[in-house]
């Protein structure tokens, strides 16, 4: 793309360790091709629908082909970090993970994806890693967010009345929902929490979690595998 490298806040060098709701603190930093086996252990945690909701598909592993394009990422057009428990006397373990990939034909623009392992779920770390994704992607230079929302025509009625009217939506022709998400300008601080509260992101994501909707990850498919 042309995007020229910088120094970012949230470039190679960024780490933070954070305490979840229960008390666990994570580091998160980003993702390294260092990690495929790290990954690859994440994904034999994942249960059944946990990786169905990923992937759309039921999926029984990951490719190597997979594995590299999950961890070999460029920090810009594909940005992804990860979120790692600390262990003294085992190896440390990989919880959850969170990326998004820039649009080869609209360069504002990129498709995101949370993953967090079952265990860590409902404590507070998909919110905080979308909050970091948000702004990694804002000082690249991303102000939309693409994601393929499925659902019955009521719920989706009901999401696209509720949100703003800069949220674009259009149909996608397979029965899907395209819809384009501003991305929230982080304030003044960028690591205060809940700063994207009340935007139309945050709105759909709450109809996510609600399961009135789901969103189909399609940046988590890697392109076809080269001959």
């Amino acid at each position: 793309m042309g995007v020229e490298k910088r120094q970012y806040r949230y470039g190679d060098s960024y780490q933070e360790t954070v305490e979840l709701s229960d008390g666990q603190r994570v580091e998160i930093r980003p993702i390294r091709p260092s990690d495929k086996q790290m990954l690859l252990d994440g994904f034999e945690q994942l249960s059944p629908e946990s990786r169905y909701a990923r992937f759309m598909t039921p999926k029984k592993s990951l490719t190597d082909w997979e594995l590299r394009y999950l961890t070999e990422v460029d920090g810009i057009d594909h940005f992804a970090i990860g979120a790692v428990r600390r262990h003294l006397v085992s190896r440390d373990e990989g919880v959850g993970s969170g990326r998004f990939v820039r649009l080869a034909d609209q360069p504002d623009t990129a498709e995101p994806a949370v993953t967090i392992l079952d265990g860590f779920q409902g404590k507070g770390l998909g919110t905080l890693m979308l909050q970091r994704l948000i702004e990694a992607a804002w000082e690249r230079d991303i102000r939309w967010f693409r994601s393929v929302l499925l659902s019955g025509n009521v719920a989706m009625k009901r999401l696209a009345e509720s949100l703003s009217p800069e949220v674009k939506f259009r149909a996608s022709g397979d029965g899907c929902l395209v819809a384009t998400f501003p991305v929230p300008e982080p304030d003044k601080t960028p690591t205060a929490p809940g700063f994207f509260k009340g935007t139309a992101l945050y709105r759909a994501l709450a109809h996510v979690a609600r399961a009135d909707v789901t969103v189909q990850p399609r940046v988590t498919r890697p392109p076809p595998e080269p001959d």
